[in-house]
Parts: C-alpha cells; sequence; structure tokens
C-alpha cells in the first residue's frame, strides 16, 4: 500500500494545511525539555490558545520564550461553551491550539467534547503529540505493556471503587491507573482488596526530580499518601469472580448504605430513592 503522505513542516511557519484548524498540543508533564520543536511552533504561532489553566499555561509559553497569545480557559465546565467562538474563530481561518496543564488534552483532563464540536463543525483536528505518563509509566515499570487498558482516575468512594475494580479485573492484560498523590493510599488498600497477589508499579513525579518507581507486589506496595501525580500500573492476574459486598439486613437504611457504597452516592440520596420506589409499589 503507498505511504501516506507527510505534513510538510518547515522553519517557515506552520503548514497551510493547518489554517483554520485545531490543534490538540501535548505539553511537558515535568521536564519542559520534552515539549517538540513542532508543539512549540504550534503554541508560538497560534491564534489563540485554550487551556486548563491559563496560569499554568503562561507560566509554560513563558519558560519557552514564547510571546502569548490570547489564553482561553477551556475546563471540563466551559468546553461546549467555548467551542461556538472557537468554530467561528475556525471559519475565519484561524489556528487554535488546545492544551491541558500536563500531558495529552482530552485523555483524562478536558478537551474532548471541544473536539467532537469542531469535527461536527467540519473543521480538522490535528495531533501534536508530546510527553505522555502512561506511555512513560508502561516504559518503566517492568509490567506487560500489550495489552494493556487505561481506566483513568477511578471513583473515591470504597463501594464505588471496589466494585470498579472488580469489573476491571476481568479485562486480560495489565491496568492503568491515575490517582494524586494524597489518596494514593486509599488506592493501594482497594487494590489489596479487590487484586491481591498482582506484580504492580506506583510511578511518581515522572520526568521530574523527585521521580520515583515502587514496584511490588499489591500487598508491598506503600499505603501512604506521597506527593505529587501517580500513575499505578497493575499487571495480569485472575480475575475476581465477584464483588464483596457487605451483608445487610432487611432494614431500609442498612440497605440504603450498602447502595450508597456500591452507587458511589451518599446514604441519604440512596435512602430516598427506597422511599420513593416503596412508595410506588404500594400504590
Amino acid at each position: 500500500m503507498p505511504s501516506t503522505p507527510e505534513r510538510p513542516s518547515t522553519p517557515e511557519g506552520p503548514s497551510p494545511a493547518d489554517t483554520g484548524a485545531l490543534l490538540v498540543v501535548a505539553t511537558p508533564i515535568g521536564n519542559l525539555g520534552d515539549l517538540p520543536p513542532r508543539s512549540r511552533e504550534a503554541l508560538a504561532t497560534a491564534s489563540l490558545i485554550l487551556c486548563e489553566d491559563t496560569r499554568s499555561t503562561r507560566r509554560l509559553l513563558s519558560a519557552m520564550g514564547i510571546s502569548s497569545p490570547p489564553l482561553w480557559r477551556c475546563d471540563a465546565h466551559r468546553e461546549l461553551e467555548q467551542s461556538v467562538a472557537v468554530v467561528e474563530r475556525l471559519r475565519q481561518g484561524q489556528r487554535v491550539a488546545l492544551v491541558s496543564d500536563a500531558g495529552t488534552p482530552a485523555i483524562s483532563d478536558p478537551g474532548s467534547q471541544l473536539v467532537a464540536e469542531v469535527l461536527a463543525a467540519g473543521f480538522p483536528v490535528i495531533a501534536h503529540p508530546g510527553a505522555s505518563a502512561v506511555a512513560a509509566a508502561l516504559s518503566v515499570c517492568g509490567l506487560p505493556a500489550v495489552p494493556f487498558h487505561f481506566l483513568g482516575f477511578l471513583p473515591r468512594r470504597a463501594g464505588a471503587l471496589d466494585e470498579a475494580l472488580t469489573v476491571a479485573s476481568r479485562l486480560p492484560g495489565t491496568l492503568v491507573l491515575l490517582e494524586s498523590g494524597r489518596r494514593l493510599g486509599e488506592l493501594v488498600q482497594a487494590l489489596r482488596r479487590v487484586l491481591p497477589g498482582r506484580q504492580a508499579a506506583i510511578c511518581r513525579e515522572l520526568t521530574k526530580v523527585h521521580e520515583q518507581v515502587i514496584r511490588a507486589a499489591v500487598e508491598d506496595l506503600p499505603a501512604e499518601p506521597m506527593l505529587g501525580e501517580a500513575v499505578v500500573v497493575v499487571g495480569p492476574g485472575p480475575a475476581v469472580a465477584e464483588a464483596v459486598v457487605r451483608p445487610v439486613d432487611d432494614s431500609l437504611g442498612s440497605i440504603a448504605e450498602a447502595l450508597a457504597s456500591r452507587w458511589g452516592t451518599t446514604r441519604r440520596e440512596a435512602y430516598q430513592a427506597l422511599l420513593e420506589l416503596e412508595q410506588r409499589r404500594e400504590r
């Protein structure tokens, strides 16, 4: 099969094909040296940059010596709102860049809704790849990387977290999760409950000064909070037959408590749902 022609890249500036396009630009996850020249050019020549936090992006641009174009905040709550104005900018032939605070937009970061709206409006979306915490963790953890399943951030409530891990345990291959350092202990404890016996790695602060990779069996991973962000890689193992559910009596309060844990909601909300169900049955 003939190869696909490469998009031209010249020192004189961006490709004409990038005009009127949304550029999805990956930013460094720690080390500023990981910003590729092509991505730097995209940020330097963009008419507008959409970002999670204007302060973080302005610091990056300043460190790279890039004169900042207008910066628009585009977090998870503003994607659809900003998409209308972005599409209008693209109609005018402008080049709009989308970045997150670190890594690639739209992967456990805002951006997927905006990308979908731009594509639906008929404009091109062009990838400017770069540093990836997931790829970096898989490359140094020493666990099988094919296949792997990226789970991102899992629910915070213990019951919902255990349920999510139980479902994930039935997937073949390695599991990759994200977690903040301050909640890392809770995730490790859940892994001990649901996925004992598997090999795992905590990859913390990748590419930064205090980069650390802890490789151990799930039972031997440290279960205390840590600084920074972490990628947790869990190796393959036997599937969990079914979720462990605490026994309950037949009172609404006890049932509501169990459902709240399973659904990842509050006990009050679960109790109210049960009351409404009871009332419908009595009619």
